[in-house]
């Protein structure tokens, strides 16, 4: 007849085999917490990206067609309006319209219209 007998304390996981197993969730963890971050603030640029672009339309429509007043520029962004005389040829002066848009984060580079006075 066989002997078997086994060492006390043999069934069950090693300390090294449960803290490598906890460090290997960890950097899980992290890896899909920097990803939904990642994702969230993709998403948010491209909602600035969008909003910018509409932005930019309304401005140029409303400044050829001569406003009293700037649009309304949505919650994040500044509008700011300047003009600007530049000499086209020897005799020719011509009114620039500098308009400056800037987002309040730096999701966005700030940029800057220049639109010709020309009557519609």
């Amino acid at each position: 007849m066989k002997n078997s007998f086994q060492i006390p304390g043999s069934a069950g996981f090693t300390l090294i085999e449960v803290l490598v197993s906890l460090g290997l969730c960890a950097l899980l963890a992290t890896a899909a917490a920097s990803a939904v971050a990642f994702a969230s603030r993709t998403e948010r640029a491209a909602a600035r990206d969008s909003v910018a672009s509409l932005l930019v339309q309304s401005l140029y429509a409303a400044q050829r067609l001569r406003p009293d007043e700037l649009p309304f520029a949505p919650p994040g962004f500044r509008v700011d309006h300047a003009t600007e005389i530049a000499k086209v040829s020897d005799d020719l002066l011509q009114e620039w319209h500098l308009l400056a848009v800037a987002a309040d984060g730096n999701e966005i580079p700030p940029f800057t219209l220049r639109i010709l006075e020309v009557s519609p």
